[in-house]
């Protein structure tokens, strides 16, 4: 029977912590010396959760000083373009649970905005009474700065491959480099950023706006226990209506039309395998019309994450070619959902959340490839 405890071995050494030191001084290296920004409230939701501390990394994000800080609620922080509907949860998980995660943006004092997450825990007392809630908050800002440096590339990236390319076919084998650079950066999102350190980066990334000067957009996030920190779960990216979508201007009219040429191709393909059954040639058709799709959503940084489903799919399909018992069915409900998908955002421009479609997409390309083997 497995009797450990870890609660009381975190109070056994947390004991012999304070044998040679005092509880009040080391609070207080603890709040005066860390990176992060601090700010202590009291308890009181019907005041707004009132500051009782803030540290000097706190004041500096904020542009006030303690003293002006000390008494006033933490709504002094909000404005206009913070997410009511975090908010909204705040005082509910805090009562419940205990503690919050989430972001969204903050004021500054001269009434600037920066993006911030917050990490809240209740604080107790003898008679686990909750007395004030203590949160670490991080500034966004430069995060947000690397997902447009990531943007940046993608399109200096996109530039000299279609230069590359010239008036030859818009997937020729000549920017092989360039796709795989690409590839790389798709990559990047999908993986190693993706971790709880960083997963804000990209809740906050998709879909990107480009902000104004001295401007956010007012794209915000929340999440729950069960979603932070999962390095390998695939994140839920903020609802976009495909006119929200298209007023950014995301993706070049001959990208659209590449997209759109290669749909119709891939009906045709699989309206025929479906007909007819199996067939080699067509296998290898698809499989190189699902590599334009991809080749051109990686340059659409919204859609990286259909993209390199579509492109996985593409390679098993090929290797796959000669399999007469391939799961046509499963190919062709995975064709059906990238066709719903691409059609509702590029084509009929009308779609109510433009990452819904390519969320059934990877479900389906998941399904797909679980099916089917590597060789």
């Amino acid at each position: 029977m497995n009797t450990h405890d870890p609660s009381m071995e975190e109070t056994l050494f947390f004991g012999q912590l304070m044998e040679n030191s005092s509880p009040i001084e080391l609070l207080k290296q603890i709040l005066m010396n860390s990176q992060h920004a601090i700010v202590v409230t009291d308890a009181d939701r019907n005041h707004g959760y009132r500051i009782v501390y803030a540290n000097q990394v706190f004041c500096r994000h904020t542009g006030y000083e303690l003293a002006e800080l000390v008494g006033q609620s933490t709504s002094i922080l909000q404005g206009p373009k913070s997410n009511r509907r975090v908010l909204a949860r705040l005082s509910p998980a805090l009562e419940k649970n205990g503690y919050f995660y989430g972001s969204s943006v903050n004021y500054r004092k001269d009434g600037s905005m920066y993006p911030v997450e917050w990490n809240i825990s209740a604080i107790t007392n003898d008679a686990g009474e909750v007395t004030h809630y203590i949160s670490l908050q991080k500034d966004l800002t430069n995060m947000r700065r690397l997902v447009r440096q990531i943007r940046d590339s993608t399109e200096v990236f996109k530039q000299f491959y279609l230069d590359s390319l010239g008036k030859g076919s818009r997937f020729g084998s000549g920017s092989d480099s360039v796709l795989k650079a690409l590839k790389r950066s798709a990559k990047l999102f999908n993986g190693r950023l993706k971790l709880k350190d960083n997963v804000e980066l990209f809740q906050d990334a998709f879909p990107y706006q480009e902000p104004e000067e001295d401007k956010f957009d007012e794209l915000f996030f929340d999440l729950d226990e069960a979603s932070a920190g999962e390095a390998d779960q695939r994140l839920n990216k903020q609802a976009l209506s495909a006119e929200e979508f298209w007023s950014d201007s995301p993706i070049e009219e001959d990208d659209v039309e590449s997209i759109v040429g290669a749909l119709g191709e891939l009906e045709s393909e699989t309206g025929l395998i479906e007909l007819n059954g199996y067939s080699e040639a067509r296998f290898k058709n698809v499989a190189r019309l699902y590599k334009e799709l991809a080749n051109t959503l990686y340059f659409c940084i919204e859609f990286n994450d259909g993209a390199l489903m579509i492109d996985e799919v593409a390679e098993r399909l090929d290797a796959q070619a000669t399999n007469s018992s391939f799961p046509i069915e499963f190919l062709l409900m995975f064709n059906k959902d990238i066709s719903s998908w691409l059609h509702e955002v590029f084509v009929e421009k009308q779609a109510g959340n433009v990452f819904a479609g390519e969320s059934n997409a990877i479900m389906a390309g998941e399904q797909l490839l679980s099916l089917i083997g590597k060789e």
